[in-house]
């Protein structure tokens, strides 16, 4: 077991950031992780103030803005899966975090997914990745749906990302991959 320097939780073997609250157990992390005390890490995501629209109408845009990146209008119909593409595995999701320093930030091959939830919402569920998964600030219990709204802030590993919900219009008519070419996301 590795205890974390910061919370002192005792993490996997192998895990490179804690499980409990996100902080680098290989010495100086990208990014700094704030601490959260225990009386809010016991309230939850519900405690989280949430300004954006929670409503994602059929035919919208997914702009996703990763911190240090372009925008990537991802066109969203049935779900989409992040993570890390890996030929030997033959692991491919979605929306590919390699070119974003995925490896390096600790994202897993599959990471998380956004899916669609009851009445036009949409939901991110962490898929059991190593470093975690985190909704402004608090951390995603594995396997669960937790709904995310215009202009969320999600975590993965210690990637952060930024969501917002669009309306097509012509000039964004065309939805990109990471990579910047044209593609269809079903």
């Amino acid at each position: 077991m590795q205890k974390c320097p910061n919370c002192n939780h005792n993490n996997r073997i192998g895990v490179v950031f804690c499980e409990q609250c996100g902080t680098s157990l290989i010495g100086e992390a990208p990014l700094g992780t704030k601490s959260i005390d225990a009386k809010a890490g016991e309230l939850g995501q519900h405690s989280t103030l949430r300004l954006g629209s929670e409503v994602f109408k059929p035919g919208m845009l997914l702009k996703i803005v990763i911190e240090g990146g372009n925008p990537l209008l991802l066109k969203f119909n049935k779900e989409l899966v992040f993570g890390r593409k890996d030929p030997a595995t033959g692991v491919m999701p979605d929306v590919d975090l390699t070119p974003f320093a995925g490896f390096r930030m600790g994202v897993s091959r599959k990471h998380a997914v956004i899916r669609p939830g009851e009445s036009n919402h949409l939901e991110i569920w962490d898929l059991g990745s190593s470093n975690g998964s985190y909704l402004n600030g608090v951390r995603l219990a594995p396997h669960h749906p937790n709904p995310i709204h215009d202009g969320d802030q999600i975590r993965l590993g210690q990637m952060v990302i930024n969501i917002y919900f669009q309306s097509s219009s012509p000039e964004t008519n065309g939805n990109h991959d990471p990579k910047g070419t044209p593609s269809d996301h079903n």
